[in-house]
C-alpha cells in the first residue's frame, strides 16, 4: 500500500503541484485528462523532474503515487489527489469530502487506487478501450460496451 504524506516544508510557490510518474503510460494519459479538467489552476510535472525539489519527500514516494501538493505544504496522495484536482474546479466536490470524512469510501478508494497501480499495463489497455487512444479527445466508446451488455442481457431474458 501506499504511504500517505501529510505536508512538505516546500510546497511549490505559484499553484498546487500534481507529481506523477514520468515512464508511466497509463499515468501519462490520466494527467493529460486531469489538465483538462483543472485548466491552468494545477501544475503537473513528473516525479523525475521535480523530486529533488522536495528533500522532505522520498523518491521512492514519489514512486508510489501520485502526490497533490498545495501552496500551504499539504500533501494528499493516491485517489485523494485525483479528487482534489476535481474540487478545485468545482466538479464533484463530494468525492474529496467523502475521502476525507467516510472511512469506508477511503478504503475502497485507496484499495482501487492501489489495484490499478499494481496492473498499470491492464488498466492503460482497458483505458484506452474504454476512452481511445487520445486522452485529450475521449470517445465514450465505453457507451457502446454498456448497450452491447445491456442488449445481452435484455435479449436472455427474453429467451429463458
Amino acid at each position: 500500500m501506499f504511504s500517505k504524506i501529510k505536508r512538505t516544508a516546500y510546497p511549490p510557490n505559484e499553484k498546487p503541484l500534481m507529481v506523477f510518474d514520468g515512464n508511466c503510460g497509463f499515468c501519462k494519459y490520466w494527467v493529460i485528462r486531469w489538465k483538462k479538467i483543472s485548466g491552468l489552476e494545477v501544475d503537473y510535472r513528473p516525479y523525475q523532474e521535480v523530486a529533488i525539489n522536495f528533500q522532505d519527500i522520498s523518491e521512492n514516494h514519489f514512486k508510489e503515487a501520485v502526490r497533490y501538493i498545495d501552496l500551504d505544504g499539504n500533501v494528499f496522495t493516491g485517489p485523494d489527489a485525483a479528487y482534489i484536482t476535481y474540487f478545485n474546479k468545482n466538479k464533484v466536490k463530494f468525492l474529496h469530502l467523502w475521502y476525507k470524512e467516510k472511512a469506508w469510501f477511503r478504503n475502497l478508494s485507496d484499495f482501487a487506487y492501489q489495484f490499478i497501480a499494481d496492473n498499470r499495463n491492464t488498466m492503460s489497455k482497458i483505458t484506452i478501450k474504454l476512452f481511445g487512444k487520445n486522452p485529450a479527445n475521449p470517445k465514450p466508446y465505453w457507451k457502446y460496451y454498456l448497450l452491447g451488455l445491456i442488449a445481452v442481457i435484455i435479449s436472455l431474458l427474453f429467451l429463458l
